[in-house]
């Protein structure tokens, strides 16, 4: 059974996690792979200046962002397409795509290698960026330590929870043309990359590529 900590994240996985629901992997990677979209996102262009500040500069961006319901604000839905360009600017959606579909990246083609890179943006809005919202909230976010090595850094943070204490979150970066962007993010030194490529990797497995993006596509018809 996953601890505390683990079951509180489980609650809130998002995206990757929970349209890979019905595979073999055991709960406790499916929990830690929900930061996946929860708190990061993946580099584009990313942003100039110290990487905590690109840290911080992606999690309140994603902490600010409504669920989109016919009930928001034109101020509300400004603010929300603001939030997803921060966002998109410091996480790398296309490397993400590459990264966990490994070599089937190359079999699929250009075309569909734009669909599945699109599919990816579209879970991250509609489905991580308010679940990411709904984590945050008014968490206490301590930003511990910065490392830097060249053009590699390390951001340690803690999320201080009311009823789970204190969490360790590591977000790892990489800089390129002066600006840094998230590579990847550990929760309890376990890396969200690894674990979310691993299991899109079992579904194409058992289901084939195209029973992964049908549960992607079913997972978004659904929010």
């Amino acid at each position: 059974m996953p601890n505390s900590k683990n079951r509180f994240f489980c609650e809130n996985q998002i995206t990757t996690s929970q349209v890979l629901k019905e595979t073999k992997a055991k709960p406790q990677s499916i929990c830690r792979a929900l930061i996946i979209v929860a708190v990061v996102g993946w580099p584009l262009p990313g942003w100039a200046g110290a990487p905590t500040e690109t840290v911080k500069k992606l999690v309140e961006s994603v902490r600010s962002y409504k669920k989109e319901t016919p009930t928001l604000s034109a101020q509300e839905r400004t603010a929300n397409v603001q939030a997803q360009k921060v966002a998109e600017e410091t996480l790398a959606i296309q490397d993400l795509a590459k990264n966990v579909l490994g070599a089937q990246w190359e079999k699929i083609g250009a075309n569909e290698q734009k669909n599945f890179t699109q599919l990816l943006v579209n879970l991250f809005q509609k489905v991580a960026y308010p679940k990411s919202a709904e984590f945050f909230g008014d968490l206490r976010i301590d930003y511990t330590n910065e490392r830097i090595a060249g053009s590699e850094a390390v951001v340690e943070t803690t999320v201080s929870h009311p009823k789970e204490g204190q969490v360790a979150i590591e977000y790892q970066l990489h800089q390129a043309q002066g600006k840094w962007t998230i590579s990847d993010v550990l929760l309890d030194g376990v890396s969200m990359v690894t674990n979310v490529r691993t299991q899109i990797q079992q579904v194409i497995a058992k289901e084939s590529y195209q029973g992964l993006v049908k549960r992607m596509r079913d997972k978004l018809a659904e929010s």
